[in-house]
């Protein structure tokens, strides 16, 4: 069995292999500001969360759940609660594949993203349906 920090670890791995992997195609033609929209495959049923437990209400929230989640779930934000530093890193890795944002937008989703998912925040509790999937496409 995996302790705490060894599936950290394990988690902070896949995220690596899934952000080198890239994502969907830059300069998509919708609009970045625009509420995402579920799409369940066929045959399955979402499980059921509450988005305002997990992300909490502020300025920059928007921008994650419509710009995050077209290239995987929302599981590696909520889970990983990276450093100050760790979130940096990633904007400088994940810059170039929102290009729809501005700079000013781009900024803010990761201002949200310090405040609301670090060490400091307890991780939410997800259904294990949620924690099996990383990547949506």
């Amino acid at each position: 069995m995996l302790g705490h920090r060894d599936r950290l670890l394990a988690i902070a791995a896949l995220v690596g292999l899934i952000v080198l992997s890239g994502c969907g195609a830059p300069g998509s033609s919708s609009d970045p500001r625009q509420p995402a929209k579920a799409v369940p495959s066929p045959g399955s049923q979402s499980p059921k969360v509450n988005i305002d437990e997990i992300f909490p209400l502020g300025r920059g929230r928007d921008l994650v759940l419509n710009n995050c989640t077209t290239c995987h779930t929302f599981v590696p934000i909520v889970v990983l609660q990276m450093t100050k530093e760790a979130w940096e890193r990633n904007s400088r890795d994940h810059r170039e594949r929102v290009t729809a944002l501005s700079d000013d937008d781009f900024k803010t989703l990761y201002e949200y993203l310090v405040a609301n998912f670090n060490p400091d925040r307890p991780v939410p509790m997800l259904p294990k349906e949620l924690l099996d999937t990383w990547t949506s496409n």
